[in-house]
């Protein structure tokens, strides 16, 4: 929970004055206005403002203070002056300070200033009350570690993000929609840490190419920000997309009198997040990564890549009256390992050097009988005996690659539950599965010749094959495992259950 104070009290202090959280309209006294009433969902008792000054078309706001804590931490930040202008053309201009604090307080034992800068911010709003516009930019902004206090006041080091060329525009509505487009030509990374009292350091430095974020987020009206457990259930939701077209990053640390180096180089990449109150998704890649590194008690350097690396999952959330889609994939192709990592295992190169490939795509169809974030309906499925039902089950595809071997599937189940008999309280499944593998004998006959596998148990591994396989070529098999609507269990045509 004190995680979760802590990101959301400096997320929500830095997002307001970037402008991403604040809301703003046609005149300067609509924009705090709706301002006030944005960021009234945090409780009254958490905010101090100042004074409020008038001066024509320009109204200032001195001293807006935010505090927001839990009985683990606390977030606090002072956000003025902030300065709305009306430009006589229907639009708004919103200056913000060049620079302003944020102190997170954990446990009264760590406390930390974080400062965030922003260079040539420029903020124009235009639209109505009921639908208003911001378009945004900036020659940088910074997210840096300005001080340690308490029990980390004698760290030394340096921290920061750094975006660059920032632009992009944000959108509100009346109802509580969100919608958001931004994109930084490049980010700068650095965590620079000394080893207190010692000489122990760590350095981690790095830089993304053309990071874009763009999403939506729906934050109806009265949302209790105490229990954030019940904001899904009363209509919060997400929709999120973040990607880079490349980034590069190096390491330098000693620790102990263990020192290591180490860079890693990255292609496109990303993730998705998709969450409400009736679906989950999630999803991430990257691709084209070369790492190499020097790693303590290591006489000789390492290197590995891989060419894609993506992972995927969506299900339901709620209980609806038909089925619906839930999917999971994963896919980690072409990765390589240097020589000497290959040596330790196969000094004498015995077997094939081939890339490494795995991937599994699964989907299916699903029934929920209860809504999962609603906490009173999450408490009584907890005891339910069935949670949902399976309705439908598909491997869309399978493969397994390495060392000269290949394993590949594909099937399609249905499920009956009313037939909870035949399966030993599972839902009876109807449908089949096709196997195919290639290599596995000569695999297997160079881990015997290794003296990694007994002669006798491969004897035994290529029987079991033979049980459940055909052979379709050379060192080639396939498998047939189908599941018909009796609940026979059959390999290649001939019952094994």
């Amino acid at each position: 929970m004190k995680d979760v104070i802590v990101l959301r009290g400096a997320v929500c202090a830095a997002a307001l004055l970037s402008s991403s959280a604040a809301i703003a309209d046609v005149t300067a006294a609509d924009v705090w206005a709706d301002w006030q009433k944005q960021i009234q969902v945090y409780g009254s008792e958490n905010i101090s403002i100042g004074s409020e000054v008038v001066d024509g078309a320009t109204l200032t706001v001195n001293d807006l203070s935010m505090t927001m804590s839990d009985e683990f931490s606390s977030v606090t930040t002072n956000l003025g002056p902030l300065v709305f202008t009306e430009n006589g053309d229907g639009t708004v201009s919103v200056d913000v300070p060049d620079s302003y604090l944020i102190a997170v307080n954990i446990e009264d034992d760590m406390i930390v200033d974080l400062e965030v800068a922003q260079e040539n911010m420029a903020i124009t709003v235009s639209g109505d009350p009921d639908a208003m516009n911001y378009d945004i930019s900036a020659d940088s902004y910074t997210m840096r570690v300005a001080e340690f206090k308490g029990d980390a006041a004698d760290v030394e080091g340096d921290i920061f993000v750094k975006a660059n060329d920032l632009s992009g525009t944000y959108q509100t509505s009346a109802d509580g929609a969100l919608a958001y487009d931004m994109i930084a030509e490049n980010v700068d990374v650095l965590f620079d840490v000394k080893e207190p009292g010692g000489d122990g350091y760590v350095l981690v430095s790095g830089k993304l190419e053309r990071l874009g974020a763009d999403g939506t987020m729906n934050m109806p009206e009265g949302l209790d920000m105490d229990a954030p457990d019940t904001w899904f259930a009363n209509g919060f939701g997400v929709d999120s997309t973040m990607g880079y077209l490349g980034a590069s990053f190096i390491a330098d640390f000693s620790v102990d009198g263990d020192a290591g180096t180490a860079s890693i180089q990255m292609g496109e990449g990303g993730f998705n997040a998709t969450m409400n109150q009736s679906d989950l998704a999630y999803g991430f890649a990257f691709d084209g990564v070369d790492v190499s590194a020097q790693m303590p008690d290591l006489p000789f350097p390492v290197s590995f890549s891989w060419d894609q690396a993506e992972t995927s999952f969506y299900m339901p959330l709620e209980s609806t009256d038909e089925a619906e889609p839930f999917g999971f994939k994963f896919a980690l192709t072409e990765v390589t390992v240097s020589d000497d990592i290959w040596n330790m295992a196969d000094p004498t190169g015995t077997i094939p050097r081939e890339p490494v490939t795995a991937e599994l795509e699964l989907a299916g169809m699903a029934k929920l009988f209860f809504n999962i974030l609603d906490p009173e309906q999450a408490e009584a499925m907890a005891f339910a005996d069935t949670p949902g039902e399976l309705n439908s089950l598909q491997l869309i595809g399978l493969r397994l690659a390495a060392a000269g071997a290949e394993i590949t599937g594909a099937g399609d189940f249905t499920f009956d539950n009313s037939d909870l008999e035949t399966f030993d309280g599972l839902p009876r499944p109807t449908g089949e599965v096709n196997i195919g593998i290639k290599g596995a004998n000569a695999l297997i006959d160079k881990v015997v010749e290794m003296g990694l596998l007994p002669a006798e148990q491969a004897t035994m591994g290529r029987m079991f094959m033979g049980m459940f396989a055909t052979p379709t070529g050379d060192d080639e098999l396939s498998s047939k495992i189908e599941i018909n609507d009796q609940g026979h269990i059959m390999a290649n045509g001939q019952r094994i259950q």
